[in-house]
């Protein structure tokens, strides 16, 4: 294994990306994020690392709302738009209707597509470095049933990034299934 310093490969393996919706003031938006993670069972909290200088960042913290959003695999291409453009840069600032994304109604956070949508409410926000972490309390869950088996395990098909616009999907033909205990 090379050592390196520097941060080359920093962030670059494989994980599900995150899309962050957030609204405030009559302006929304919704941008990838790969760093995310659920933080706490109880209470529920899910946490997101966000840019300062991205403007979800601002809609974030001025509303103390965002959503997260994973979509399937099927809508990789819209999932890496969203992380390409940017809202600061498009004429018409309305990143959802560019990449044909809808949101549910009353639930104007909640992507239609998604598999797995949480509303959560900023409770804390941490200065990490270049970005802040938005530590949100889970207020409501939506999921899509036709992709959970009667256990709750996920049967859909997630895209998993890689790293540089490049996505894999999840399928039950690669599954591998570890033992619960190791006697």
């Amino acid at each position: 294994m090379l050592s390196e310093t520097g941060t080359q490969f920093f962030g670059y393996y494989p994980g599900t990306v995150a899309l962050v919706t957030a609204e405030h003031a009559g302006v929304r938006n919704v941008m990838a994020a790969g760093w995310h993670t659920a933080l706490s069972a109880q209470p529920p909290m899910y946490g997101v690392l966000i840019g300062r200088e991205r403007a979800t960042h601002a809609l974030v913290a001025g509303s103390g709302v965002f959503g997260i959003n994973f979509l399937p695999a099927a809508r990789a291409r819209e999932v890496q738009g969203t992380g390409v453009l940017s809202l600061h840069e498009l004429p018409h600032k309305d990143k959802f209707a560019r990449l044909g994304l809808e949101t549910l109604p009353g639930a104007p956070l909640a992507l239609a597509d998604a598999y797995l949508y949480y509303r959560c409410r900023v409770i804390q926000t941490v200065a990490t470095g270049d970005h802040d972490l938005f530590v949100g309390e889970v207020l409501e869950v939506r999921h899509d049933p036709a992709c959970y088996d009667g256990q709750r395990l996920f049967t859909g098909e997630a895209a998993v990034y890689l790293g540089r616009s490049t996505y894999v999907t999840t399928t039950q033909e690669r599954e591998i299934h570890v033992p619960e205990s190791f006697s």
